[in-house]
């Protein structure tokens, strides 16, 4: 497993899509102080705004690309909108289609390895087997560091173990229901497998920012999510309420609070967190330097 911070630098506002309005010199900023506080580790993938991310995290790093841990995913073919819609997406880990992603990953990241490559969901059309035996075949040449699975179930995962070493897993996990089922805590442990949490804020609703007032654009995935509308979103709005009572009474914000029970957790060894400003990074990061003393 990589030697990873448990703050882990989300990338994908990079792409500047989803995120509603995104300032890139902002998180230039906001990268430039993770790294000052210690923050090694940051998670993009090649779909992010099909590859902007890639390319500015690399520009934005420059030769300090080769000091931290970048984690970057695959699996995802898109074909861009003639009409100025979404791109049209779609999985495809076939050892065809992922050495073409993998070397334009490396050129986008200006890398001659990836220290971490994800697939990013299960390819039904393709056997796991020949996705992750390839995968160990990239690693032993040396373009890839460490093998991980994202969104994958744990018999998923296990089948990818039987051809393949898998150093993390990436999973959504967070205080308003998203958690590991019992068969994938099993697994990590006897395998010891990192859980890499994403998700930890539930798209921003664990900030405790938002209300029945609040409104998303639509270049905001929320404008989308089901949990952001109706009667999903107003229980939703009342679990943050207690959450945020029992974060006050920690003298922490409901973010840290939220960030705080996540890392808390013996199998998690990160918590990526989409940031788009300085000011985020140094609530976030608080959060785990208040709890472990760094």
């Amino acid at each position: 497993m990589p030697e990873i911070s448990r703050i882990c630098f989300g990338c994908e506002p990079l792409g500047g899509a989803d995120w509603g309005p995104i300032s890139v010199p902002d998180i230039a900023d906001a990268i430039s102080r993770a790294l000052e506080l210690g923050v090694n580790f940051f998670d993009t993938a090649d779909v992010y705004g099909l590859g902007l991310s890639e390319t500015r995290l690399s520009e934005i790093l420059g030769a300090r690309r080769h000091d931290v841990v970048i984690a970057t995913k695959g699996g995802m073919s898109w074909r861009e909108a003639t009409s100025g819609g979404r791109a049209a997406v779609s999985r495809d880990s076939s050892p065809a289609y992922l050495r073409t992603a993998v070397e334009a990953s490396l050129r986008r990241l200006r890398l001659d390895r990836l220290p971490v490559y994800f697939i990013h969901w299960p390819d039904p059309g393709t056997e796991i087997k020949h996705t992750f035996e390839f995968l160990s075949r990239l690693k032993e040449e040396g373009k890839v560091g460490h093998i991980g699975c994202s969104n994958f179930s744990a018999a998923q995962v296990r089948a990818a173990c039987e051809v393949s070493e898998v150093s993390l897993v990436q999973l959504p996990v967070n205080l308003l229901g998203e958690e590991m089922d019992l068969e994938m805590a099993e697994l990590v442990k006897e395998k010891a497998i990192g859980v890499v949490a994403y998700n930890v804020l539930a798209n921003g609703l664990l900030t405790g920012k938002y209300d029945t007032n609040s409104r998303f654009t639509q270049d905001d995935r929320r404008a989308r999510l089901p949990l952001f509308h109706g009667e999903a979103y107003l229980r939703a709005l009342l679990q943050v309420t207690e959450i945020s009572a029992r974060a006050e009474a920690e003298n922490l914000t409901c973010a840290q609070y939220a960030i705080a029970s996540v890392l808390r957790r013996g199998d998690v060894v990160s918590a990526i967190l989409g940031v788009k400003n300085r000011a985020q990074i140094e609530e976030n990061y608080s959060a785990m330097s208040r709890l472990f003393g760094r």
